[in-house]
């Protein structure tokens, strides 16, 4: 009797271990899918938490700002203007969706960071959403995680697409 006392407390310890394991694992994952749908391109995806953000080039060509957990959407916008700007050693993209007085910027930005010998730069590179209202940055989130193979905006893809002058400092 005490043996299988024993062996269901260990067996419950074996299926906690298991689910640690499990959490552990989806814990360290990156996104493997985007907010674009099958049939869409996706020129921008990242996780920001546990949401995603994703920009899609659709089969008609119009570029679309998608926000939510994968299949439910809370926000969907079109009719992006497209800016970049140079620094050392790289650049920064980005796309601006507008929603009355709010935009929604998607970035990325890959600088020189510091001289690390004659020569030699190390990179700052990372990528995000700002949300403005008006000029007033009212949420500033870096990635947490990318979808396979997309690690900023890809602008090759962007087809015709309005481009502004934009002033804010990433």
């Amino acid at each position: 009797m005490q043996a299988l006392a024993l062996l269901s407390q260990e067996s419950r310890l074996n299926v906690r271990k298991v689910y640690l394991l499990v959490f552990i694992f989806l814990s360290f994952q990156t996104v493997s899918e985007t907010m674009c749908s099958i049939d869409d391109k996706a020129i921008f995806a990242c996780e920001i938490g546990h949401k995603n953000v994703s920009a899609c080039l659709k089969s008609d060509g119009q570029v679309t700002y998608v926000y939510g957990v994968k299949g439910k959407s809370e926000i969907e916008l079109s009719s992006p203007k497209f800016s970049s700007g140079g620094c050392s050693g790289g650049g920064e993209s980005r796309l601006r969706f507008v929603n009355g007085d709010y935009s929604y910027i998607l970035y990325d930005v890959m600088c020189n960071s510091e001289q690390i010998g004659p020569e030699m730069w190390s990179k700052t590179d990372y990528a995000g959403l700002y949300v403005l209202k008006g000029k007033e940055v009212i949420l500033n989130k870096e990635c947490t995680g990318f979808s396979e193979g997309i690690l900023g905006v890809n602008s090759s893809l962007i087809p015709h697409i309005k481009i502004e002058e934009f002033n804010y400092d990433l």
